[in-house]
C-alpha cells in the first residue's frame, strides 16, 4: 500500500480510536458492528472484497480470487483493525454476550488477509 493511502487510512481510525475514549456508546457500536461504524466515520473496504463475519461472528475483510497485491495490503490493514477493535471490546463483549460482527460471508470459508 502506498504511503498516502496509509497515513490517511491511519488517520481516520486514530479518529475513530479517540472518539471511542471519549464516548462510550461509540465504544460499544465500534465493538459490535466495527466495519459499518468505520465505513460511517470515512475508511472504504477495499475495492473488490467483501465484508462480513465468518467463523464465531468474527467480523473480517474477504478478499477476491483476483486481488492485487495493493488490495491485499489494505485488506490486510483493515483486519488487523477489526482485530484490535475485538481485543479493546473484550469486557463489552463479556458483559453483553455479543460478538462483533457484520454481514455473513456469501461463501462460509471465514476471512482471508
Amino acid at each position: 500500500m502506498d504511503k498516502i493511502k496509509k497515513e490517511e487510512l491511519d488517520k481516520k481510525w486514530n479518529a475513530i480510536v479517540l472518539k471511542s475514549f471519549k464516548d462510550e456508546d461509540f465504544k460499544q457500536r465500534l465493538v459490535k458492528r466495527p466495519i459499518e461504524l468505520m465505513e460511517e466515520n470515512g475508511l472504504t473496504i477495499p475495492e473488490g472484497c467483501k465484508a462480513g463475519s465468518g467463523a464465531g461472528k468474527r467480523a473480517g475483510i474477504q478478499l477476491s480470487a483476483e486481488a492485487s497485491d495493493e488490495v491485499k495490503e489494505e485488506a490486510k490493514w483493515w483486519n488487523m483493525r477489526l482485530d484490535i477493535t475485538r481485543e479493546f471490546g473484550k469486557e463489552i463483549i463479556k458483559e453483553t454476550g455479543e460478538a462483533s460482527g457484520g454481514a455473513p460471508l456469501l461463501d462460509g470459508e471465514g476471512c482471508k488477509a
